[in-house]
């Protein structure tokens, strides 16, 4: 009967310590199925946030190519225009230097007409100019005219009125001299006061004052060298030079 009982008790004992270690073990499972699922969790959780950041690069890429198609788009309008602007401006150039030379023609004609005027057309450096039989010079701090010089004004003024479309431009030049004269007064004064003496004496035979302008240019642009005697007597003179918008000569 003891040894039953004590079986008995054996065998309790037993499954009591089996119950025991069979509850530990489920904690222990029970506690790494929640690490699990929590990691589980925090990965999918970084799976969706890297999702979404990959779906905005895409996004953002997308953006910036659609961008950089448009400024490369724009660039490329600009550079056609740019292209077409040049191309009109060397035909714009073709065409003036057409222009040019017809009008050069065209200039040639009308003083060609009066050559026994003792006037002339000529071509120096780019330049056009009428040229008179007497050079128009004037003495130190003068814008007299010499009797010879008016002669050749009344020339001009002839050919002035009889071609109406012709405009000149007069331009009056200076040594680069000191000279006396009033208060405030200096070689650019001069100059224009030489260039006016021109212009007033065509106006005075006749000519239309809406053929003529004046331009005064001091001792800027010298012709010769100021440094000797000849070359100032040069310097003081005035020009005549075909005004560069004369427009189209013939039909006017």
């Amino acid at each position: 009967m003891r040894l039953v009982v004590k079986l008995l008790v054996l065998c309790l004992t037993v499954g009591a310590f089996q119950s025991c270690v069979s509850k530990k073990k489920y904690d222990e499972l029970e506690a790494a199925k929640a690490a699990t699922d929590q990691a589980l969790a925090e990965t999918q959780a970084n799976v969706k946030t890297l999702s979404e950041e990959k779906d905005a690069l895409a996004a953002e890429m997308e953006s910036e190519k659609t961008r950089l198609n448009g400024e490369i788009s724009s660039i490329k309008s600009d550079l056609d225009a740019t292209k077409s602007q040049v191309a009109q401006v060397e035909e714009k150039l073709q065409m003036t230097e057409k222009e040019l030379g017809a009008l050069k023609e065209q200039i040639d004609g009308v003083f060609n007409a009066y050559s026994g005027s003792g006037m002339s057309l000529e071509d120096r450096d780019g330049r056009l100019y009428v040229v008179t039989g007497s050079p128009l010079r004037y003495n130190s701090g003068s814008s007299r005219l010499s009797k010879d010089e008016r002669e050749a004004v009344d020339a001009l003024a002839e050919v002035l009125k009889s071609t109406p479309a012709a405009k000149i431009m007069i331009e009056g030049h200076a040594d680069s001299q000191k000279f006396k004269a009033d208060a405030g007064s200096d070689n650019w004064d001069l100059s224009y006061r030489r260039a006016k003496a021109v212009v007033t004496r065509l106006i005075k035979k006749g000519v239309d004052a809406g053929q003529l302008s004046i331009a005064g240019r001091g001792d800027s642009m010298p012709s010769a060298d100021n440094g000797t005697a000849d070359g100032r007597a040069a310097n003081r003179r005035t020009v005549l030079l075909p005004n560069p918008d004369l427009g189209k000569l013939k039909g006017n």
